[in-house]
Formats: structure tokens, C-alpha cells, sequence
């Protein structure tokens, strides 16, 4: 059944999801096979416990029991959730691969026991959420997380009757999870009352639902490769959209340009209703006050300067002071913002004083005289005159000696210290 995956993966090791149900213990015992026929392929085995029930302990024991016997490697990961969650199964889902991808080595690929049956209940899930072309195409065979972790789905092509007549046929036990049977989660609902009613007046059903999965699939690809070459006449250099260019191609363009540009950033796609609240309140306003939308509560996009931006909201760091005892070694700043160095190639700053403390602030407020300037402004204006956007403001590294403001690194220098020798920072920034 999944030989082929061999062929394309040799020297690839494996990490399997092993639950103990049906589909993750056939794919187990296929994998056992190959790898007494393949001597030079590792296995590992990983069990995830939810800890949901008093059953719980006894499934991760046989599922341990079944790894020791074929002598494969058995890991097993706790999580715990607060049952009042508003969405069990997708908090549950997200836990699992979080606890899987940490254990999941650089040389091994992810083998998950997904088949057919799984395929059409995502579908159907989808289509309850309203999804387009890209939340249809469901599962896919492979995909790559992170850039380099990589999911396997060997079993999508067939369905769970025929995984069960493969390890009845073998003599196979698997646990049967009694939870499946709580139809007061969606996609137990799916599998228990929808999908068998459909199967019924339509034998050949769930091999459409994955051929209309992968339909979809394909036009996505077709869709994101015309939109990749679009989004690069209004991408600009720091990652921002240009509102004009926007001016001459319609909604319906404009919308899919805006997904397209969000999928950039790998954050769950925001709803249909996000998607217009962008377009027609913050895309289309004539001025950039309050055009702003916060998404999952951890990413903003916003409106400055004709411009459309998206941000990661970050922990205020407003009241923060760090100081830099030892100049010869690098200064790490919080909120990942990079680390400040002495370098021969960096900023040119007044040097302190042997009193003066060196430290890094985040807020100042009131007037100051910057280089190349003959009057004091209000460092408010300056930011302005600057460019700066308000968010990158918040994070960006402000020098003091002691009390007094030197520098906003990369952006301005005091004008008062002209006189004293010179050092060199570079700042390695991230935001």
C-alpha cells in the first residue's frame, strides 16, 4: 500500500503518529514490513496523550506494548486542555502537532494515517465554514511546515473499509477510540450521520469528494502562481502593499491579491467577512486614522502612508531598560529584535564617558536636536519626518548614556556630543 513512498523517500528516516486506532496502526505495521526489507530505514514511533479519559493511560500502553514487541522506538507526549475550550478539536489538533513537530528530527518525514474517509469529513468541514478553492483542497499527500518538516499521507487513496479489511486479513488489533461516537463534535457528526447517508445513495462518493479535494488543490496552485507574479508590481521593498495600485483593478482582484499577500506571512487565512473589512474600510478609506484590523490577536494589518502593512503585535516593551555593562560583548534586545555589537563597519556614535552607564531604552518623550538640524522638534515630529510607522517606533533601540538620549539607532543622532571620540554599533535587527 505505501511502498512507493520508499521510492521517492530513501534516505529519508520516519516518524509515524501512532494513536493505536485502526489507520495509524496499519500504517505501523506497513512500515514494520518495509523496514525489514529496507535494513538502512529507521522508524520511530510517536503517541500523543490527551489525557481526555480514564482510558487514556491504558490506550498509551498498548500502543507502547506494540513498539516494544516490534523493538521501535516509542515516544509518548502529554497535553492537557481545559475542556470549557469553545473549540476542542481544532485547539486539540494544533497541541498534537505542536507536541509531534518537536520531537520530529531534521533527517525524518512525518507519516500520518489519514485516508480517503478523513479526506471527504475536512472537505465537508470546509464547506460548513464557507472555504474557497484553497480551505477545499483539504489534505494533501505531502506538505512541508517550516520550511523543512514534512508531512506523508500514504493512505489518502483508500478508503478506512479497505484499511480494515487489510488488517483484519493480517490479524491486526487496533484500540476503537469510543469518543469517535460523541456526534457532539463536527467531524464525528460528519462521519457517523452524514457521510454513510451519502455513500448510500452514492457508492462511488468519497473517491469524487478527494477528486474534487485535489480539483481544487490544483487550481490553488494556478491561482498563486498568477497571483505571485501580480503581487510583485505592488509589493514594496519593506513587505508593505501600495494602496494606489490597487486603484486600477477590481475587488474581485484586489481581494484575492490581499489573501495571497496574508498567505505570505503562513497565519491561518482571516475569515471572508476579514477579508471585505480590509478591502472596503481599510483599502479604500481615504485617510489612514483607525484603518486597522487586528487578526487572531496576534497580527495587525493597518494603513500608513498609502501604504498597507502587516504586522506581528508584539509585548509592549515601553518601560524597558537594558544596560550595556561590557561593550565587547553583544547586547541581545527582547521582542527577537536582534542584538546590538561593536563593529568597525556600523553607526558612528559619540563614545561614553567612563561615568556613563550605557543602556537601551524604548520610550522618550520632548524636544531634541538631532544632526543636521539647527532647531529642536519634538521627537514625535521627527519620527514623522522620518517615515518611521508608529509600531516600528515602539521597537526601536534608543541609546542613552546615563539619563541622556544619544541615538535611535538607524534613524537619528543627537547633535549635543559632537565633541567626544567615536565607537562603531551595528544593530542586527529583525523587525
Amino acid at each position: 500500500m505505501i511502498k512507493k513512498i520508499i521510492d521517492k523517500y530513501q534516505k529519508k528516516n520516519f516518524l509515524i503518529a501512532y494513536s493505536g486506532g485502526l489507520d495509524s496502526t496499519v500504517l505501523l505495521h506497513q512500515m514494520i514490513k518495509i523496514k525489514n526489507q529496507y535494513s538502512h530505514i529507521k522508524i520511530r514511533a510517536i503517541h500523543i496523550n490527551h489525557n481526555l479519559h480514564d482510558y487514556s493511560k491504558k490506550w498509551e500502553n498498548h500502543c507502547k506494548k506494540n513498539c516494544v514487541l516490534y523493538k521501535i522506538p516509542f515516544i509518548v507526549e502529554n497535553i492537557n486542555l481545559d475542556l470549557k475550550n469553545k473549540n476542542v478539536e481544532e485547539t486539540l489538533r494544533k497541541k498534537r502537532y505542536h507536541s509531534i513537530f518537536n520531537n520530529l528530527l531534521t533527517d525524518e518525514i512525518l507519516l500520518t494515517g489519514h485516508h480517503m474517509n478523513d479526506q471527504c469529513e475536512t472537505l465537508m468541514l470546509a464547506l460548513k465554514r464557507g472555504s474557497g478553492p484553497n480551505g477545499l483542497s483539504s489534505m494533501l499527500y505531502e506538505t512541508t511546515f517550516n520550511k523543512n518538516k514534512k508531512i506523508v499521507r500514504p493512505f489518502l487513496t483508500y478508503s478506512k473499509r479497505e484499511l480494515k479489511s487489510w488488517a483484519v486479513n493480517n490479524k491486526i488489533k487496533w484500540i476503537e477510540d469510543f469518543s469517535n461516537l460523541d456526534i457532539n463534535y463536527d467531524r464525528n457528526f460528519i462521519r457517523s450521520k452524514v457521510i454513510p447517508v451519502f455513500e448510500k445513495r452514492w457508492p462511488y462518493f468519497l473517491k469524487n469528494c478527494a477528486r474534487t479535494s485535489k480539483i481544487c488543490h490544483e487550481e490553488t496552485i494556478l491561482l498563486n502562481s498568477f497571483l505571485k507574479e501580480k503581487i510583485h508590481k505592488i509589493h514594496q521593498i519593506d513587505g508593505s502593499l501600495s494602496i494606489d495600485s490597487f486603484k486600477n483593478i477590481t475587488k474581485i482582484m484586489s481581494k484575492a491579491l490581499i489573501r495571497y499577500w496574508i498567505s505570505l506571512n503562513q497565519i491561518q487565512m482571516p475569515s471572508y467577512k476579514n477579508i471585505e473589512y480590509i478591502y472596503n474600510i481599510i483599502v479604500l478609506s481615504k485617510t489612514d486614522s483607525n484603518s486597522k484590523i487586528i487578526l487572531q490577536k496576534k497580527n495587525e494589518i493597518r494603513r500608513y502612508k498609502k501604504r498597507l502593512y502587516f504586522i506581528k503585535i508584539k509585548p509592549s516593551i515601553y518601560h524597558t531598560i537594558i544596560f550595556w555593562h561590557n561593550k565587547d560583548i553583544e547586547l541581545y534586545l527582547p521582542n527577537d529584535l536582534g542584538q546590538l555589537m561593536q563593529d568597525k563597519k556600523g553607526i558612528t556614535l559619540p563614545s561614553p564617558r567612563k561615568n556613563e552607564l550605557i543602556n537601551i531604552r524604548f520610550q522618550f518623550e520632548g524636544s531634541i536636536l538631532i544632526l543636521g538640524r539647527e532647531k529642536k522638534r519634538k521627537i514625535k515630529k521627527i519620527w514623522q519626518e522620518k517615515k518611521i510607522p508608529p509600531w516600528l517606533r515602539k521597537n526601536t533601540p534608543l541609546l542613552f548614556y546615563n539619563n541622556q538620549l544619544i541615538s535611535a539607532l538607524g534613524v537619528f543622532i543627537i547633535n549635543d556630543y559632537h565633541a567626544r571620540n567615536t565607537w562603531k554599533i551595528s544593530w542586527k535587527c529583525k523587525i
